[in-house]
Parts: structure tokens; sequence; C-alpha cells
């Protein structure tokens, strides 16, 4: 497949690249990568990944975590060369990365998830979000605003709407429409493959930080083993007073963690 979309912050030594959740894009992260570059200039170029199917990234006609790892592991290949890599993702971002360097081992130095973790777990709870999207009447729209209006039944918080609301796009000119630039349709109906974790006999004995959030169901206590028999270098931070979107929450919390692990385990460093 065509290589992933990629937003570039920063020129330091080593690539940071951010992965998202569903429904996500690389630039949710920018104010926290900009927040990590600022810790150290020199040290790290952040690479913000739309994954397959989201933002600008091509669509694909499956959607599986195999299928994702490969396309990053591609992207990164390309992008990276020789450069040292550390991956990190959030929520179906962090199966992902974790996916990817399971088939791919020798691609990373480091690894980061949030709030996610190497287990099938139901996303039943996402469906109202898809359903509220496709509700959208996009043929007689005039403003976003509508859009937002429609949609706040089922989805009555304003910040989740918004989120949503950042993959719809109005095309001016001659051929004027509304559209979502997500595979929607996909996602919609690949919300049993985003929460499913498909067996993989291996182990990735790299350094891993896993950051978890105090108020959040998407890690439960009985998610440690799974964690630990894919990941024995696994090193757990829990956040307080942070839900599922975290690096939102505790911005400051979440980069201080994070830049103090990756300055550890830079390639080179003499504390790798």
């Amino acid at each position: 497949m065509n290589e992933l979309h990629l937003t570039i912050l920063g020129n330091g030594e080593q690539d940071v690249y951010w992965c998202h959740g569903v429904f996500g894009q690389g630039k949710n992260f920018t104010r926290v990568a900009k927040d990590l570059l600022a810790t150290d200039p020199d040290a790290y170029r952040c690479i913000l990944v739309d994954l397959p199917n989201h933002g600008r990234s091509p669509w694909t006609q499956e959607l599986s975590y195999p299928a994702m790892a490969e396309s990053l592991a591609e992207t990164v290949t390309t992008t990276s060369g020789d450069r040292p890599v550390h991956l990190l993702g959030h929520s179906m971002g962090g199966k992902v990365v974790m996916r990817t360097v399971l088939d791919y081992p020798s691609l990373a130095h480091s690894l980061t998830v949030v709030d996610m973790a190497p287990v099938s777990s139901p996303l039943t709870r996402l469906a109202p979000l898809v359903h509220a999207m496709k509700s959208v009447d996009l043929s007689g729209l005039t403003t976003r605003k509508q859009a937002e209006e429609q949609m706040s039944d089922e989805v009555p918080s304003p910040t989740i709407r918004q989120f949503l609301l950042q993959n719809l796009r109005h095309e001016t000119g001659e051929n004027d429409h509304w559209y979502w630039q997500m595979n929607l349709d996909l996602l919609g109906n690949g919300l049993s493959d985003i929460g499913s974790w498909p067996p993989v006999n291996a182990t990735w004995d790299g350094p891993v930080l896993w950051i978890t959030a105090e108020d959040s169901a998407y890690v439960g206590p009985d998610h440690s083993q799974a964690m630990h028999e894919f990941f024995p270098q696994v090193n757990r931070i829990r956040v307080k007073n942070s839900g599922h979107w975290v690096h939102s929450d505790q911005p400051g919390v979440f980069v201080q963690v994070l830049a103090a692990f990756l300055s550890r385990h830079r390639k080179g460093s003499a504390f790798c």
C-alpha cells in the first residue's frame, strides 16, 4: 500500500512515531509532541502518523492489526532509514505499535503504550458515535455547526463531538460537498476487529513504557499478566486524574514521564 501520511515536527537525532486511536489523526498529538521537543530540541524528531483509513492516509479493504503493523513498519523503514526509532501509540494506536514490534522486532528501540493492553475488548461503546456520524445529512449540510447539532443527541459531550468532527471536510468549488475524511464505513463495520487482539506467538524484550489512566476502563487489573508476557521489560505508570486521553487530560505529567523514559533509552545513551 502507499506510505502513511506523516506530519514531521523537529529535527533531532532520533525519531519518535506517534500513533493515534480510532477516529483520530496524527495531528491530535501536536501539543504534547511540541512539548517533548522543547525538553531537548536536539534529541528528537516527532513523526505524527495518520494510520490507515484515517486522516490523509490511504484507505484499505481490510482492517486488521497485522495489516496496520505492516503499513507502519514499511513507513518507518522508508522514512527513518538508519535513524534510531521509538514507537508510541494511544488506544488503537497502542495495539498497532505493540503488534509492530512483535512482528518486526528489530524495527524500534523503545515502545510507549498509552492506555491500552494486548487483549481483546468489546468496543460497543463506540457504536453510538458511528451511528451519529453516519446520521449527519451531508447532502443538506451548509455549516459545520449544523453537523454538530445533528450529532448532539447521540453524542452529548461537546469535546467528543469536536474530536469526531475533525474528520468532517468541506470541498468547495465546482464539486462543492461535505464528506468524512476517514473510511467511516470500514471503521464502523470493523469495531470488533479494532477491539480484537489477533493471536501472535512472540515476545519483545526492548524497553516498554506503559502509561495508563486512573479514570479509564480500557486497562483492567487483569491485563498486567498479558502485558508482561508479551513485553518482559514493561514499566507501568498510572496517571492520576486522567481519563482515556491521558495526553490531553494531563499533558504536563505525560510529557514529563515520556521525556524521562526516552532519555534513559535513547540509542547511544549511557543509560540504555
